[in-house]
């Protein structure tokens, strides 16, 4: 969930919200369809989205940034250090490179923060300015286990879609109640555990980290990957408990996806949101096409 933006020749481009839908109280799916998500599609830049939530008027509207876009490398290399508080990264949780539209869901917490007041607000032709993506991916393995609260739901439902047949392991995922549970498509051999926090705050219960410590990690550790995306204390916390059992460090793929009490750019700012440079360095490859399989058959290869 890292803010360093890496300029592309073909980004940034607009995206145009096609429909919403509330597919649970929290969550909310924003389509995005036309000429900028096949554009964005054209190349395989997932399983993150990079999403620049634009000012109404001034330097950073949306026709200011693609003004300075369309007037070069220079203008635009300018500019995107002044974007970087505006810009938050996303799952890209499904997407139709031929018919050209992908969702991205939503946390819904109300109208406080930069991304969240935008999706309560946006209706069929809102537009979004997107200046990157990409991002890594689990490697594969026999056994795996995923950890994840409710910013992480999106990336753990796609990953255990794209879960080759034969796969084992468990996934813990922390959310408020079961009216927030998200249908599940995931192999026979992976175990999904649902927790609820109820009524406590997001961040403040303690459960998901209980469970995560929990955790019986078959050996050898070799054969096993943990990925994990949820709140700051859970992703360290989670991280030093399994280096210290031995699993190597590329089949580890741990990221903060936010921090009790700080923005986004601060924790991005402040640690990189809990990245380490030395874990799971799997992508796809940038110079083949993006088709809807292509993250299945890497995580097929194991």
């Amino acid at each position: 969930m890292s803010h360093h933006i890496h300029l592309d020749p073909d980004l940034p481009t607009v995206i145009t919200v096609q429909s919403l839908s509330d597919i649970a109280p929290r969550m909310r799916r924003v389509r995005f369809a036309g000429p900028g998500v096949v554009t964005y599609l054209s190349k395989p830049r997932i399983p993150n989205i990079k999403l620049f939530f634009p000012e109404s008027e001034g330097e950073l509207s949306l026709q200011s940034i693609m003004a300075a876009a369309q007037s070069g490398p220079e203008a635009l290399a300018k500019v995107f250090p002044k974007l970087k508080p505006r810009v938050r990264t996303y799952t890209v949780r499904n997407y139709n490179t031929e018919e050209g539209w992908m969702d991205i869901d939503f946390v819904r917490h109300g109208s406080d923060g930069l991304a969240s007041s935008w999706v309560e607000d946006a209706q069929a032709g809102s537009m979004l300015a997107v200046p990157g993506g990409g991002g890594r991916l689990p490697a594969a393995s026999p056994w795996i286990a995923l950890v994840a609260d409710d910013t992480g739901l999106p990336a753990t439902l796609q990953i255990l879609e794209d879960l080759p047949a034969n796969q084992r392991g468990v996934a813990l995922i922390e959310v408020a109640g079961e009216e927030d549970q998200l249908p599940v498509t995931a192999p026979a051999g992976v175990e999904v555990r649902w927790i609820h926090r109820g009524d406590v705050p997001p961040g403040r219960s303690t459960l998901l980290l209980d469970e995560a410590l929990k955790l019986e990690i078959p050996t050898p550790y070799e054969d096993v990957f943990i990925w994990a995306g949820a709140e700051a204390r859970v992703v360290r916390d989670l991280r030093k408990r399994v280096r210290s059992l031995g699993v190597p460090r590329r089949n580890l793929l741990i990221i903060g996806y936010w921090h009790q009490g700080a923005t986004e750019t601060a924790y991005a700012d402040s640690s990189n949101h809990d990245r380490v440079s030395d874990e799971s360095m799997v992508m796809l490859d940038s110079h083949a096409p993006l088709a809807k399989d292509s993250v299945r058959s890497l995580l097929a290869r194991g």
